[in-house]
């Protein structure tokens, strides 16, 4: 079974074999053009022909990429460390609700220390205001 780094390197390469080609046959489509430009004549029939041969190869490479994204994404599900990987984000995840359970519990805390702090100063307060008025 192969790993995940495995499928991206087989991925990275059959992607770059096609974008190659797909430029190879472009660039070859606008060398004959050029071609028949540079002699001052139209294209000949075999020309026409050519390049109308590149376009529907050029249509079988995007075909070809379509098929490589799912062909990667199967073996991306099936490559033998992804349950090794999931369960690490499973750690995590977890990790990640003990955290948020513990700034509830904090949030909690600071709701109930800034309602005695409140009171406190309200308390404050009127012994001013009665100190005021004993004077």
């Amino acid at each position: 079974m192969t790993t995940i780094a495995e499928v991206k390197e087989s991925f990275e390469n059959e992607l770059q074999a096609i974008f190659s080609l797909d430029q190879a046959l472009a660039e070859e489509r606008s060398a004959l053009r050029r071609v028949a430009f540079a002699e001052g004549r139209p294209l000949t029939d075999e020309e026409v022909q050519r390049r109308k041969e590149i376009v529907a190869t050029r249509g079988e490479l995007a075909e070809a990429m379509e098929a490589l994204g799912l062909d990667t994404v199967n073996a991306l599900e099936n490559a033998s460390d992804v349950d090794s990987l999931l369960s690490k984000i499973a750690l995590v995840n977890q990790q990640l609700e003990d955290d948020l359970d513990r700034l509830r519990q904090l949030e909690e805390k600071v709701a109930k220390v800034e309602a005695v702090a409140s009171g406190m100063a309200q308390v404050i307060n009127n012994l001013l205001s009665l100190k005021t008025a004993l004077v």
